[in-house]
C-alpha cells in the first residue's frame, strides 16, 4: 500500500472517529420537533469539506452501515434500522448525499488561478445553502411524511435550526482554512 493510500485511509478513518465522538455530545431537543439540536452534523460538514465528493460519501456509507447495525454512533447512543426509517431519517440520508453535491456545486464556483479547494466565503455560502435545500428538505419531506405534518409548516419550524447551524457552518470552514494545504493533495 502506498504512502498516501494509508494517508487517505487513516484521515478517513479518523473523520469517521470525529463523526462517531460528536455524537457523545447530548442532543437538545426542542419539544416541538422530534429532531434534536446536535453537533454531530458539524462532523458531517468537515468530512464534505475535507474528504471531497467520494471519500466522504464513503464514509459517510460506512456510518449508515454502522447505524443499520446497530452501533450507537448517533447522538443520544442510538443504532439500529429503525432509526434509518424512523421520523429523523431523512436527514441522516441526506448526509450521505451532502459530500457529492458540495462537489458538484463547487465547480459552478470561480475560482482563482490556482486554486483548487473552494474559498472559506465559498465553501461557507455552499454547505450552508446545501444545509437548507438538501439536508432540511429531505429531513424534512420524510418526517412530514412519516409523521403525517404539513411540509411547509414542519420546514418553517426547522428554521429554528438555522443559527446553531450558521455557527457550525463558521467552524467547519474556519478549521478547514487552518488546515495544511497538503492534507488535500
Amino acid at each position: 500500500m502506498t504512502h498516501s493510500k494509508v494517508r487517505d485511509l487513516t484521515l478517513e478513518a479518523a473523520m469517521l472517529a470525529l463523526l462517531i465522538v460528536f455524537a457523545m455530545v447530548p442532543g437538545m431537543t426542542l419539544g416541538f420537533l422530534p429532531v434534536p439540536v446536535v453537533v454531530q452534523n458539524l462532523g458531517v460538514m468537515l468530512i464534505t469539506l475535507i474528504l471531497g465528493a467520494r471519500r466522504g460519501s464513503l464514509v459517510m456509507a460506512v456510518f449508515i452501515i454502522m447505524i443499520a447495525l446497530g452501533l450507537p454512533v448517533l447522538t443520544g447512543g442510538h443504532g439500529g434500522l429503525a432509526i434509518l426509517v424512523g421520523p429523523t431519517a431523512g436527514y441522516i440520508w441526506a448526509w450521505l448525499f451532502q459530500p457529492a453535491v458540495f462537489a458538484f456545486l463547487s465547480k459552478f464556483w470561480p475560482k482563482k488561478e490556482g486554486q483548487i479547494r473552494p474559498g472559506v466565503f465559498q465553501s461557507f455560502v455552499l454547505i450552508f445553502m446545501i444545509d437548507l435545500v438538501l439536508v432540511y428538505g429531505m429531513g424534512v419531506a420524510w418526517l412530514s411524511w412519516t409523521a403525517h405534518l404539513d411540509f411547509f409548516k414542519t420546514y418553517l419550524a426547522n428554521m429554528i435550526f438555522v443559527p446553531g447551524d450558521l455557527v457550525k457552518v463558521a467552524l467547519a470552514t474556519i478549521v478547514v482554512k487552518a488546515l495544511p494545504a497538503k492534507m488535500f493533495d
